[in-house]
């Protein structure tokens, strides 16, 4: 665990003793490998607070913009590292890792999402796409859970329902926890700052640009390192490079320029079902990634 937190933290943060337990290990972003959450608290709060870190700072119970929320020299926050490959948290690779403020409360557990839909039942639920944490927060019981590329807070008495996610095709794999099991994953999404923050991290990634002729064309950009394929050809170029060589465990993020990223969807689903374990779709496509300044390329020529 602690060569976990140096993988990602170096020497920003370090574990906090003081809890017990002081970390969990669960899928929580859904993806079929292990994830680690633990206790964390800064070590050097500068390097925490970088502009540019290697890790998403959010805070769950809070609306306010991730860009302006900062961590304090005394804050104990819960980092949670997503696992990559066979080795899930443990891999060198597994570096994606969100930062949560004022989200470590007693008695921390996990909850599968049949546990969780068993002990809420009749009760208005969110979507989540993997296991949850439950704990007591500020008196109150309840859920951390991950849905639609970010981690929010689940309060029994008071959640009101959710609208979906752009881009959440598939009911959520707890929803359907207490049915009869489904063979198809759901597709899963990734926020523009999530990406964002791979690139700058030189996180291993494929991109698939999948908008069509008509937007392809219109543009003079791609997102930087993005290749650019047809979403009805997309099936039969599965069969050469460079898709052919990719190892099914890669990582890839599907992106169009479509209302409710219907494009990018259909592509997620033709990678899933040629066996990629590691998809995700890009939430608000293109027209989400220029609105934010995310780095591009220029289209090639041809």
């Amino acid at each position: 665990m602690q060569e976990a937190v140096k993988r990602v933290f170096k020497d920003a943060a370090v574990i906090d003793t003081r809890y017990n337990p002081g970390f969990l290990t669960g899928d929580f972003n859904g993806d079929a490998s292990q994830d680690l959450a633990v206790i964390l608290k800064p070590a050097r709060v500068d390097e925490m607070n970088e502009q540019y870190p290697p890790w998403l700072l959010r805070d769950p119970l809070s609306s306010q913009p991730p860009r302006t929320l900062k961590i304090d020299k005394d804050e104990t926050v819960l980092a949670v590292i997503h696992g990559y490959g066979a080795n899930d948290w443990r891999d060198p690779e597994a570096t994606q890792t969100f930062v949560l403020k004022n989200v470590v409360g007693s008695d921390l557990r996990v909850h599968t999402g049949k546990e969780f839909v068993s002990a809420n039942s009749g009760k208005k639920l969110p979507s989540p796409q993997g296991d949850l944490i439950a704990e007591t927060l500020r008196g109150n019981p309840g859920y951390l859970y991950y849905a639609s590329a970010t981690y929010s807070w689940y309060d029994p008495k008071t959640f009101k329902g959710e609208t979906p996610a752009p881009g959440m095709f598939h009911k959520s794999r707890v929803l359907r926890a207490h049915a009869v099991a489904q063979e198809t994953p759901q597709v899963a999404t990734i926020s523009v700052d999530e990406l964002k923050a791979k690139l700058n991290n030189n996180q291993p990634v494929t991109i698939i640009d999948v908008r069509s002729s008509e937007g392809f064309a219109n543009s003079t950009t791609t997102i930087k390192g993005s290749i650019h394929f047809k979403v009805r050809r997309l099936k039969s170029r599965l069969a050469f490079p460079p898709l052919k060589d990719l190892p099914r465990d890669r990582e890839i993020v599907t992106y169009c320029s479509c209302p409710k990223d219907e494009s990018s969807i259909a592509a997620a689903q033709i990678l899933q079902a040629a066996g990629f374990q590691r998809v995700r779709v890009l939430q608000g496509g293109w027209n989400e990634w220029v609105k934010a300044n995310g780095p591009v390329q220029a289209k090639p020529r041809g």
